[in-house]
């Protein structure tokens, strides 16, 4: 036992929907022009950022599911990668307590239209 204080941590995790088998009742909805990414925020308590990455990690594999669509196809959750691990400097939790942030870098000559086009697309 290091005797360290547990910390809270925000994890940030990243998964891929993969969709196996060809669809069937196909309607007006449907599309399979793009691909589909959630990035997903976890908060955990760890001694360190090592220990709390770990532990993201650990949850978000335990969180893969699967499950099929309208279309009989069966749509896998994948966990890709842990992509970010940020301490929260706060100890008490209230409204307004940032939980997670990121800087984005991008060249000068990018617009703000063209960084909410690649990283913010809805």
């Amino acid at each position: 036992m290091s005797g360290e204080k547990p910390k809270w941590f925000t994890v940030a995790l990243l998964y891929e929907s993969v969709i196996e088998g060809e669809p069937i009742n196909l309607d007006k909805e449907y599309d399979s022009s793009n691909n589909v990414y959630e990035e997903s925020h976890l908060l955990v308590k760890a001694v360190s950022s090592e220990k709390a990455i770990a532990l993201g990690e650990k949850i978000g594999y335990e969180n893969e599911h699967h499950y099929k669509n309208q279309y009989d196809q069966t749509v896998y959750w994948k966990l890709v990668k842990v992509l970010d691990c940020f301490e929260l400097l706060d100890e008490e939790f209230k409204t307004g307590t940032e939980l997670y942030s990121r800087f984005v870098l991008t060249p000068k000559e990018n617009s703000t239209k063209d960084v909410l086009k690649r990283f913010f697309q809805e």
